[in-house]
């Protein structure tokens, strides 16, 4: 009885220890001055404490402990420590702007210890193209690349109030639901831990005064390697026996990350087209043009996760068809290019017409 309730004790656990911590959080980044202060790219007018990270670490820590002492299921230990180093370069980057080396050596190397200590790796593309297991000379590469492209990713959305927070509950919510469909326990745990630290922190985030804070690069990054890590244990650890959902695996996983993923590679392919760095960072992502345009911090979160939803609903619709694995990845793909590209364009349409209104 009391592991089929083990998910609902998990996400109030969750929940109650980000609300106890979030305060303490607030006053500590206050006093020690870690926030996050306006600059030109920037959109606060004010300093705002940058710890958020911390607190949904913890709260989904001891959330899923808790689960695992109820279930005797747990993550692994290789994939609490990645989650903790990884979030300890977050916060050492909010508190002293590490340098963008450092950064991708700690994720490159994170990834290759979960690789190795956990045998977690993209070694299978499921029917797509035709292609099943992939040879290692492929697979970690391949991971490494995926990894650390959704790590910094997710790290790159993170530029208005409730964005990062406000996809990941919608993407752990998907995630749960696949691993319950799938068998996949620990991923089930680890969704429904951090779902549980981020709808009070979504609230504080979006909604708050004195306890308004930002997730922070801490935030992101934990975010982005927990998605990363779901993801692998998704495509690696799939039920044998069960052929259907196998064959949704690879466009389910395009699907939920359809955000981080297409507006990445549209911003960095755009300032490569320019000539520049696509590191370089400027105000070219889906959600400055769409702020731009007029609308709100939450509308603009509403607009971009509504978005997503779209294209996971184009893969369901094509998973529950009963179409082939590559059928199911062309049509998530695409619907990611409609939904999560084209918004851009034409939201720089409008802001050029509404340019030359004003004029």
């Amino acid at each position: 009885m009391i592991k089929d309730i083990a998910p609902i004790i998990a996400f109030m656990l969750s929940m109650t220890v980000l609300l106890l911590v979030h305060p303490l959080l607030v006053r500590f980044a206050l006093d020690k001055d870690i926030v996050d202060k306006p600059n030109a790219r920037r959109l606060n007018r004010i300093p705002i404490p940058v710890l958020g990270g911390v607190g949904i670490f913890i709260s989904s820590f001891v959330a899923c402990v808790t689960n695992g002492l109820l279930t005797g299921i747990y993550p692994s230990f290789a994939t609490l420590v990645a989650l903790l180093v990884i979030l300890c370069m977050g916060v050492l980057d909010d508190i002293r702007d590490l340098k963008p080396r450092t950064k991708f050596i700690t994720q490159i190397a994170v990834v290759l210890f979960l690789v190795f200590a956990d045998g977690l790796q993209i070694d299978n593309l499921h029917g797509v193209f035709g292609i099943y297991e992939l040879p290692e000379y492929i697979s970690l590469p391949l991971t490494v690349f995926s990894c650390v492209g959704l790590v910094n990713a997710m790290n790159l959305i993170d530029g208005i109030d409730g964005l990062s927070s406000g996809f990941c509950i919608l993407a752990g919510l998907i995630c749960y639901l696949f691993a319950m469909v799938q068998g996949n326990v620990v991923n089930g745990c680890m969704a429904i831990s951090v779902i549980g630290a981020l709808v009070p922190f979504f609230y504080f985030n979006v909604f708050g005064k004195k306890q308004k804070m930002f997730i922070g690069d801490s935030g992101s990054h934990f975010l982005g390697m927990l998605f990363a890590v779901m993801i692998m244990n998704t495509i690696h650890n799939y039920t044998p026996d069960d052929t259907t959902i196998n064959n949704g695996i690879m466009a389910f996983t395009l699907a939920v990350m359809a955000h981080p993923v297409m507006d990445t590679l549209r911003v960095m392919t755009m300032r490569m087209v320019k000539g520049v760095s696509p590191f370089k960072a400027d105000k070219s992502h889906l959600h400055h043009v769409i702020v731009a345009s007029g609308l709100s911090h939450l509308r603009t979160t509403l607009l971009i996760v509504s978005l997503n939803l779209m294209v996971v609903a184009a893969w369901y619709t094509t998973f529950i068809s009963g179409a082939s694995p590559t059928v199911q990845f062309l049509s998530t793909l695409s619907a990611a290019v409609v939904c999560i590209m084209a918004p851009y364009f034409v939201a720089v349409k409008c802001l050029e017409k509404k340019s030359k209104t004003a004029s």
